[in-house]
């Protein structure tokens, strides 16, 4: 035996501590669906995954309304502080508050549902509804969509007309849609433009699918509206306000190929033959 044996010690360490998760005021949880992922936020302090377990429990109230309204039971994950998120589609938010009738009241929550999964779903039960207070959203209303090349865009100029050859078919179908959602063929709540101020949420079986893509780029001729629409009105539950009959009108270059959305020119609508076009009085620089 070595003479430096009896000399030796076994080295022990102190066990590693988990890393410490700082708390944060809201706690996220995030499920899959069909399409997309929808995220729940709960304002409760969050350390490890017992609290969030319990601050989810704290939400059986709504969890249970959201099944019902839902069909189904979505699978929640909680997310740790500091681990990535999901990324949403453009979605709506809307806050959720326990009417002080309902029971005891539970913590604040903040839900945030992809518009395209919104557009399927029913008007919300009332007692859900009561508790939901959705934020406004920017919206856009899109009059026509237009395959174009580059030969017929050197054409305009101001003075000249972009005829909107969806308006010349019964019905005439548009699409209302957030600001963010981006322009895509047929993206949006399909709306029925008797009066392209007034748009009204098409029957689903008056919808006609979106023209199939050619090589042409997609362009856009687009109403303002005057101010931030409610989620009801962009899921097509409740009549859609209207704009102002001086509305201008705008053409759009749709993104795509890498580019972003590019602003071409505006004007007023005004009636031809069986339908309407653009007046176009000011194009971009």
């Amino acid at each position: 035996m070595s003479p430096h044996a009896e000399q030796m010690k076994p080295i022990t360490h102190a066990p590693l501590a988990a890393p410490a998760i700082a708390p944060s005021p809201w706690a996220v949880f995030e499920a899959p669906t069909a399409e997309c992922t929808v995220r729940l936020s709960v304002h409760d302090s969050v350390c490890h995954a017992a609290d969030a377990a319990v601050a989810l429990d704290a939400c059986a109230a709504l969890l249970d309304a959201l099944d019902g309204w839902f069909g189904f039971a979505p699978a929640w994950r909680w997310c740790a502080p500091g681990t990535p998120t999901g990324n949403l589609p453009p979605h709506a938010r809307s806050q959720w508050h326990r009417e002080p009738d309902a029971g005891a009241p539970g913590p604040a929550c903040r839900i945030e549902l992809p518009w395209s999964l919104l557009r399927q779903l029913d008007t919300p039960p009332a007692s859900l509804a009561a508790q939901l207070h959705w934020y406004g959203a920017p919206a856009t209303l899109v009059l026509a969509q237009l395959q174009l090349d580059d030969a017929e865009i050197e054409l305009i100029e101001p003075g000249g007309a972009v005829l909107l050859p969806s308006s010349m078919i019964a019905p005439w179908q548009g699409w209302l849609r957030a600001a963010d959602e981006g322009a895509a063929a047929g993206r949006g709540l399909p709306v029925r433009l008797d009066n392209p101020w007034q748009p009204q949420v098409l029957p689903a079986g008056e919808r006609t699918p979106p023209a199939e893509g050619t090589d042409a780029q997609l362009y856009e001729v687009r109403l303002s509206l005057p101010r931030p629409l409610d989620a009801a009105q962009l899921a097509g539950w409740h009549a859609i306000a209207a704009s102002e009959p001086d509305a201008r009108a705008t053409l759009w270059r749709c993104a795509g190929d890498g580019a972003s959305s590019r602003y071409l020119a505006s004007g007023v609508l005004m009636p031809w033959g069986d339908g309407w076009a653009l007046h176009l009085e000011t194009l971009a620089d």
